[in-house]
């Protein structure tokens, strides 16, 4: 419940601080007067921007501030665990707006984001107003207040949750699929290429090892041709190069010990010919060499004929960049094999998250049918306690998804709110059939239908704060009295807030408001105050009769005795 709500430079009030009580609170006041000051502050606080930020005095910011008691509310205890705001039993919630528009939000004192705001709104609060009617007859809203009334709030939210990850799982195989067929050409392609290179089985740097092979087999005449002139001049013509080494040998051998140079000079020819004679054996292997050396050109050809073209198909320079592609290919394959892994996997979760889906979609249904009718038996029932005596009221239940259908057909039929939607069927007088409640109810008729489902689910809702804001419009007499008498009825287990013209309504409220609209140094102001009891005689009798005179405030003080409680 809201204990405390301070306004300062809002509309026409330039600092004002309220307080409030369990139960019914009556604001009442001229036309005019601004009696909903009060409901535009608290819904600004909210983040609600449909009423006007309005300051009294352009060059200041606006502040408004609202305490909140937590009484037994468990789903916002929860919110406020979840966001760690256990600051006790009393919630302090506070919008600043600058002199150039931009909003501060706070929650005990901590700034937070309007979106925060928001989401505490129906924790805290519930909104009755003229407009809310129009949502009366939203399918979307008619649902919410079935749901309510069969429990089945958390199983629709979880049902919501679940059809969104499996929508998104569903999504995700799509892309897949999308996916394996746009790659389903370059997987083919790849595989031959791969089969293609492991058929070729060229290793790194071969190229480069033919190349050198295939030069000596080109020159190998060159080479006997060399070897045989060597061997000749080196070893077998007379005066070979032995020859001459060895007779030089044998001359300086005679001298060498005459002196130093001579014997170095000996000793050199003769490791030089020993050199040379140990040469010998590599000379005519060289001029005897005997390779199949067609045979092997033609190998040695035709095999870097295969490893060029590789290299000028797959656009590389050598057989390392070769390499360095087949194991990139590898990795596609392996990317392509793990993508179809991917898919057979996500396959089978969406299979069975969709039979868990169905099951929870399947308890969803059965608690709205099982409700559906109590509830339309409780509504019509309020609602012929509101002065609409011969109403009938019936909540019908379409199948939008049956389980006969394929899993792909069931998700595009079923929405987050489940696989059913329900329509509000009503009729106000004898002989009317029940028609949709969008195509019969007048307005006045609309806001009773609102109330009677306030009351019925009021004891099925955490304890909020009902703000009811000229819901009284167009009405009188003994509507007007039922009326009264079930927002008392509400009051029992909510605090409520009703704004209104009616004296009767009024009359029925625990505690009273009045907005007077006052001019001060020739600026307008409002300042709402407390009624005491006979300042409430005086307001009732001023709404019974437009002024006040002893026969007003003779009923007025009827009415208050009438609903003394």
């Amino acid at each position: 419940m809201i204990s405390r709500i301070k306004i300062s430079n809002y509309l026409f009030v330039q600092d004002q601080e309220l307080y409030f009580e369990p139960g019914m609170t009556a604001l009442t006041g001229e036309t005019g007067a601004g009696k909903t000051i009060l409901v535009g502050a608290i819904s600004l606080i909210f983040a609600d921007n449909s009423f006007n930020a309005v300051a009294w005095d352009k060059a200041k910011p606006i502040y408004l501030e609202a305490d909140f008691e937590l009484d037994n509310n468990s789903a916002l205890q929860e919110k406020l665990e979840e966001l760690e705001y256990n600051d006790g039993q009393q919630l302090t919630l506070a919008r600043r707006i600058s002199e150039n528009g931009r909003s501060s939000y706070f929650v005990n004192g901590r700034k937070v984001t309007a979106g925060l705001m928001k989401e505490l709104k129906p924790l805290l609060i519930d909104f009755h107003h003229q407009r809310d009617q129009q949502r009366l007859l939203m399918p979307s809203f008619q649902l919410e207040v079935l749901d309510l009334y069969a429990g089945s709030t958390e199983l629709r939210k979880e049902h919501a949750s679940r059809l969104q990850k499996l929508r998104a799982k569903v999504k995700q195989l799509e892309e897949h699929k999308e996916l394996k067929e746009r790659n389903r050409q370059l997987e083919e392609l790849y595989r031959f290429q791969m089969e293609e290179l492991e058929a070729a089985a060229i290793s790194p740097g071969e190229e480069q090892e033919l190349g050198k092979e295939y030069e000596k087999i080109s020159h190998l005449q060159q080479i006997r041709e060399l070897g045989g002139r060597l061997s000749h001049e080196l070893y077998e013509s007379e005066g070979s190069v032995m020859d001459v080494i060895r007779s030089a040998v044998s001359a300086l051998d005679r001298l060498k010990d005459l002196d130093s140079n001579i014997a170095q000079l000996h000793q050199a020819l003769a490791d030089a010919a020993q050199i040379i004679s140990d040469c010998e054996g590599e000379v005519n292997s060289l001029a005897f060499m005997a390779v199949d050396d067609e045979v092997r050109l033609e190998e040695i050809t035709q095999r870097l004929d295969e490893i060029n073209a590789l290299l000028y198909k797959h656009r590389v320079r050598d057989t390392l960049e070769l390499e360095q592609l087949f194991v990139q290919k590898r990795a596609s394959i392996m990317d392509f094999d793990s993508l179809d892994a991917k898919i057979e996997e996500l396959s089978a979760q969406i299979e069975a998250d969709f039979e868990e889906l169905k099951e929870l979609q399947t308890a969803l249904s059965k608690k709205r049918e099982g409700a559906a009718d109590k509830l339309a038996s409780e509504l019509q029932a309020a609602i012929r306690t509101l002065a609409i005596a011969n109403a009938r009221f019936e909540i019908s239940i379409d199948k939008k998804a049956s389980d006969e259908l394929l899993s792909s057909e069931c998700l595009a039929a079923l929405s987050l709110s489940g696989a059913e939607g329900c329509e509000f069927r009503f009729s106000a007088n004898p002989g009317m059939e029940l028609a949709p409640l969008a195509s019969v109810a007048s307005g006045g008729e609309l806001s009773r239908v609102l109330l009677a489902i306030k009351k019925v689910l009021a004891g099925r809702l955490e304890p909020l704060t009902m703000i009811l804001d000229e819901i009284d419009a167009g009405l009188g007499g003994k509507t007007a009295e039922a009326v009264a008498s079930v927002i008392g009825e509400l009051s029992s287990n909510h605090q409520v807030f009703c704004v209104t013209h009616l004296a009767v309504i009024a009359a029925a409220a625990e505690h009273h408001f009045a907005v007077e609209k006052q001019i001060q140094n020739h600026d307008t102001v409002i300042d709402m105050k407390p009624l005491n009891d006979s300042d409430r005689v005086l307001e009732l009798a001023r709404m019974l009769s437009g002024k006040v005179t002893q026969a007003s405030q003779e009923h007025a003080k009827q009415l208050l005795k009438t609903n003394i409680k």
